[in-house]
């Protein structure tokens, strides 16, 4: 049996890229992407926790190389600090060609989870075992993470005072935002909940990339017309 606080933060999840997880290259979208690795980090949170779990933020995320059609796509998710009722959960992702046999990093991310335990009950973490070297540098570096991501929101209303009181000007070869203006509304269906029957924050995350990724093709499609 595993112990809670052991290896039971730890989740690895494969998967094969079909054409119906591809974009319109064949390349793996970044949307379903996000759904994955937000589910298996989602599974590490609750492994650890022992109650249900939901997203609460997810660092910035960088892709470093691309999955195609008939690749594997490896996400490995740990606990790497618990706090009084949040986790910080590392994950790794990885795509691996069955025909060479080579695998590539494809992103490296952060996620943070808060323990919803059923009804009015109050839980409180126990902290993680560390069983490797990079078990501790993650621990002590959550502290850390956890400081700046706290920050953020601080850095952000800074900024929008700073940008309010600059002077605004007209640029000749600007767009106009109303032609790159793309709005989506969802029915949430069963296909678009977890385990708990709630919309996850994978799927939201899913949601919100197709439609970025929209109106950065009508950006361009735009630019090329002129």
């Amino acid at each position: 049996m595993e112990r809670r606080g052991e290896a039971g933060g730890r989740v690895c999840m494969s998967q094969t890229v079909f054409p119906a997880h591809a974009d319109h290259r064949g390349e793996l979208s970044a949307g379903q992407l996000l759904k994955w690795m937000d589910a298996t980090a989602c599974l590490a949170a609750e492994k650890h926790a022992g109650v249900s779990c939901v997203t609460a933020s997810m660092d910035d995320i960088q892709f470093e190389d691309a999955a195609r059609v008939g690749q594997i796509i490896t996400i490995k998710a740990k606990v790497n600090r618990a706090f009084k009722t949040s986790m910080e959960v590392g994950i790794k992702v990885t795509v691996q060609d069955v025909l060479t046999n080579v695998e590539k990093i494809v992103s490296v991310a952060y996620a943070t989870y808060v323990a919803k335990p059923v009804g009015a009950g109050k839980i409180e973490l126990e902290p993680i075992k560390l069983l490797s070297a990079q078990d501790h540098l993650e621990h002590t570096l959550a502290i850390e993470r956890r400081r700046i991501r706290l920050g953020y929101e601080q850095v952000f209303e800074n900024l929008m005072l700073e940008s309010n009181k600059e002077d605004t000007f007209e640029d000749e070869d600007a767009v106009s935002t109303e032609f790159t203006h793309v709005q989506s509304i969802e029915l949430v269906q069963p296909p678009h909940a977890n385990h708990h029957g709630n919309t996850f924050g994978g799927q939201i995350m899913a949601w919100m990339e197709t439609v970025a990724s929209i109106s950065a093709r009508l950006q361009k499609a735009f630019e090329l017309s002129l």
